[in-house]
């Protein structure tokens, strides 16, 4: 075991780790806010399959749209679970003047689902490898694949907190 696979199975415990958390604790909705992480993640996730020299076989592709639509379906199953409640007044997040009108959390179920991702990820990278697509099961994936199921989420999100906006008084 490398030092690098070392860095990134703590990487990856970490990640998880602080987005379970997240899924059982109130936590105020900023659209705006939560694009970031996807974002970040997806940037930092192309990057690094940018720097590696794997080369993408038919067996590689396959996996990463099957990793991809099973990312984007539970991410817009825990966009679909997830509980709102108002907030009393409206609470700034973050630095440019954003505020919140709502906070969510998934719950025990949105955790479960995240326990669901990871299974599904190491039985994919089992077969993947069996079959010799080492492409497929490197970390620039996995980071692409939980940008895709919090930017699934997010996109849920917006869509709901659309239909939950207080219309304005004429």
């Amino acid at each position: 075991m490398n030092l690098q696979l070392v860095g990134d199975v703590l990487l990856g415990i970490l990640l998880l780790g602080w987005i379970g958390y997240r899924q059982t604790t109130w936590r105020p909705v900023s659209i705006a806010q939560m694009w970031r992480m996807p974002l970040v993640l997806g940037v930092v996730g192309a990057a690094m399959i940018v720097q590696t020299s794997a080369i993408l076989t038919g067996v590689d592709l396959a996996f990463l749209i099957l990793e991809l639509v099973v990312s984007l379906g539970v991410g817009a199953w825990m966009g679909a679970i997830a509980h709102f409640r108002r907030l009393p007044e409206p609470r700034p997040v973050g630095s440019k003047g954003a505020v919140a009108l709502y906070e969510s959390r998934t719950g025990w179920l949105g955790l479960v689902l995240w326990l669901l991702v990871i299974a599904v990820r190491v039985g994919l990278d089992v077969v993947a490898v069996r079959l010799g697509a080492h492409a497929a099961t490197t970390t620039g994936v996995i980071l692409l694949m939980l940008a895709a199921n919090r930017a699934a989420r997010v996109a849920v999100f917006g869509t709901r907190l659309g239909r939950l906006a207080p219309v304005p008084a004429v």
